[in-house]
């Protein structure tokens, strides 16, 4: 009986045990789940396999090619020496087979050009995976950081309804003593109901939080958990954050990748001002047979090999027209990086100025708290005693509270601030 009896705990147990959450096995599951995360690894997988010397045009074409023919001829021919022939349906068949390679050995250096654009093309696809995965990654920080400040919150709600409950039963003693009236045990009750209303709505609040983090899992919205951490801020350098951006900042970096795409596409165009020389060998069989004409039979088998010289003079000014276009394009690229590097260093130091102010006000907030504190303490034995009155309480109370509140916000928005500078510097995906 009594072993039926545990097994009946342990079940019960381990049915409403809660997922416990950490911030890592968060970042793991949206990364294997994320979607984009996956677009975004398959088009790189892509850009991969592009990068080939074959692709670039490095490399010869061999072809094969062959080819049966048969056919049936009514032939009727007269020679000058009088002789005829009349044949009705005379068959003569062929048969060719050939093997030949083409080899573009100069074309203005285009294929070279081609060969490094690929490259680019191929890390710009490897960063920009990068960048979509420290999106959400950074989006998976801020909803889970989002449950802790919602966590703290409720924490704090429970704390004020623990207090508006001690102020009910000092209200109550005092008017069962006949020291205290009914009006101020009823707003004592009124002010507790307030409580445990925000208590109920700061609930829904930390229940949404925990969706809106299962969704970026790609998990069951449903699932319950919970998460054990806390907020802790990092100590972050201004220069160095500024130094890692333009070293590891993936707009940078694609910005940059394309200002180098841009010029390899300017050189490409400017080998089209140039000859185009191709080396060709080739080994052919031809054989053919005919039962009229002067032949009966044909084959002719052997190897073929030359130099093709090409040469555009004129194309309708179009190459000139490129040219002028590709030169635009690499200026474009060259401002559009310039300008997303200021973008970056003014994203920097304003995100730098909130995370400090975010910082002071911790500490700022952290003094307020425990002033607010032992004044609320003070003050409940001082209503205990009869010399506060309940307003007087009340704005102590919520002295403490908002004290509280505002303390979990700065942890909040220094943390938030603190993730997106990690982010602008590249170092999140290191987190």
């Amino acid at each position: 009986m009594i072993r039926f009896i545990l097994a009946i705990l342990i079940f019960l147990l381990t049915a409403n045990a809660q997922e416990i959450l950490t911030l890592e096995e968060a970042i793991n599951l949206a990364l294997k789940n994320n979607h984009d995360i996956k677009i975004s690894k398959n088009t790189f997988e892509i850009a991969l396999n592009n990068y080939s010397p074959g692709n670039a045009g490095l490399l010869p074409t061999v072809d094969l090619s062959s080819g049966y023919t048969k056919s049936s001829n009514n032939t009727k021919q007269q020679y000058f020496d009088g002789r005829s022939i009349n044949r009705t349906g005379a068959l003569s068949n062929s048969l060719n087979l050939g093997v030949t390679l083409n080899w573009t050995i100069f074309d203005g250096l285009a294929n070279y050009n081609n060969y490094r654009k690929l490259k680019e093309t191929k890390e710009l696809a490897q960063t920009s995976t990068i960048a979509t995965s420290e999106d959400i990654i950074a989006n998976v920080m801020l909803a889970y950081y989002d449950i802790l400040r919602q966590k703290e919150i409720l924490k704090t709600f429970k704390e004020n309804i623990a207090i508006s409950e001690q102020r009910v039963r000092i209200a109550e003693e005092k008017y069962k003593v006949g020291t205290g009236s009914k009006t101020e045990l009823l707003q004592a009750k009124a002010d507790l109901n307030a409580d445990q209303n925000s208590l109920l709505r700061q609930e829904t609040e930390l229940k949404n939080a925990k969706v809106n983090l299962n969704l970026l899992l790609g998990r069951d919205p449903n699932i319950d958990f919970d998460i054990s951490d806390t907020i802790n801020v990092k100590n972050l350098s201004f220069e160095e954050l500024k130094v890692k951006a333009l070293e590891n900042n993936r707009s940078i970096l694609i910005a940059k990748a394309n200002r180098e795409i841009a010029k390899l596409n300017l050189n490409s165009v400017k080998s089209r001002f140039l000859p185009k020389i191709n080396f060709f060998i080739g080994y052919n069989f031809n054989r053919s047979n005919s039962q009229a004409g002067f032949i009966a039979s044909n084959q002719n088998l052997g190897f073929n090999y030359g130099l093709n010289f090409s040469f555009n003079i004129f194309n309708g000014f179009n190459s000139v027209r490129e040219y002028e276009n590709s030169q635009y394009e690499v200026l474009n690229s060259e401002i559009r990086y310039e300008q997303i590097k200021d973008i970056v260093e003014a994203q920097i130091l304003k995100l730098y100025e909130s995370y400090k102010t975010s910082l002071k006000l911790i500490e700022l907030e952290k003094e307020n708290l425990e002033i607010a504190r032992e004044n609320v303490e003070i003050a409940i034995e001082r209503y205990r005693l009869g010399v506060l009155t309940p307003l007087e309480l009340r704005e102590a109370q919520k002295t403490y509270i908002d004290a509280e509140s505002r303390l979990i916000s700065a942890l909040y928005q220094a943390k938030v601030a603190e993730i997106n500078l990690l982010k602008l510097s590249g170092q999140l995906i290191n987190f």
